[in-house]
């Protein structure tokens, strides 16, 4: 009886995501269709924040961010964040906006793909030296721009609060230009993370349960100038590894 309310449970939220992207998508593409072509990204940014909001609401996920929410900026911004869940790029966009950077076949995917596109999301296929040879360009090129990007250096999900190794990819984006770097540890109750498994039946899991808490640690942002890439990425992990106790300390003794 549990196990098949849990799957009406998840049905049920597939539908209110799919009703929730489908109609702020329309209203965002309309909105840009409005607006000269160097603010079209703003705009979009101002529908992808509360699509992302009312997504992890539909979806049962409550987000608790400590000690404070994130600080103002209007300058080029690269987020670096543990990666745990089919969850954690939406819950950055809730909180940062911006663009992502995300495996490449979620462009394909169904309604979340189009979105996707639209919402300018960095595709890279990890497999393919050329493809994040590209999304290096693309991510430096949206910095240079003024813009937010978040990333998950660790390349992949894991489970437990052990911050794996960063690749380098984005911190070579980063070089050589005098942007923030906002360190964010992300804590989510014990077996909730995506591992072994397809992102279909992760999602499902993560849908069914009656809700799932989401600690957000976010640090002390500092410039990017005048380290090296190695450097500057060791010193971000170590930063997002301390931020990752925090929160799993203050949410889930």
């Amino acid at each position: 009886m549990v196990e098949m309310r849990g799957r009406l449970r998840a049905t049920r939220r597939a539908f209110s995501l799919a009703g929730i992207t489908s109609a702020r998508l329309a209203l965002a593409e309309i909105d840009v269709l409005r607006h000269p072509a160097p603010e079209r990204a703003t705009v979009f940014d101002r529908h992808a924040v509360p699509w992302a909001r009312a997504a992890l609401r539909s979806l049962g996920a409550r987000v608790v961010v400590a000690p404070r929410p994130p600080i103002a900026t209007t300058g080029p911004r690269l987020v670096v964040s543990n990666h745990r869940t089919t969850l954690d790029a939406v819950v950055l966009l809730s909180l940062f906006g911006g663009h992502f950077l995300s495996r490449g076949d979620l462009a394909e995917w169904p309604l979340i793909g189009r979105a996707a596109r639209s919402a300018g999301v960095v595709f890279v296929d990890r497999e393919d030296k050329r493809s994040g040879a590209s999304a290096i360009r693309r991510i430096r090129r949206l910095l240079r721009e003024g813009r937010t990007v978040s990333v998950f250096p660790e390349g992949t999900t894991h489970t437990g609060d052990e911050v794996r190794p960063f690749l380098a990819g984005a911190f070579v984006a980063a070089r050589a230009l005098d942007i923030e770097i906002v360190p964010v540890g992300l804590a989510y109750p014990p077996g909730t993370e995506w591992f072994g498994e397809s992102f279909a039946s992760h999602a499902t899991k993560l849908a069914a349960r009656t809700r799932t808490d989401i600690v957000v640690c976010i640090g002390d942002p500092r410039r990017s100038a005048g380290m090296g890439t190695a450097e500057l990425a060791e010193a971000m992990r170590a930063e997002v590894q301390a931020l990752v106790h925090r929160a799993r300390g203050g949410a889930f003794p």
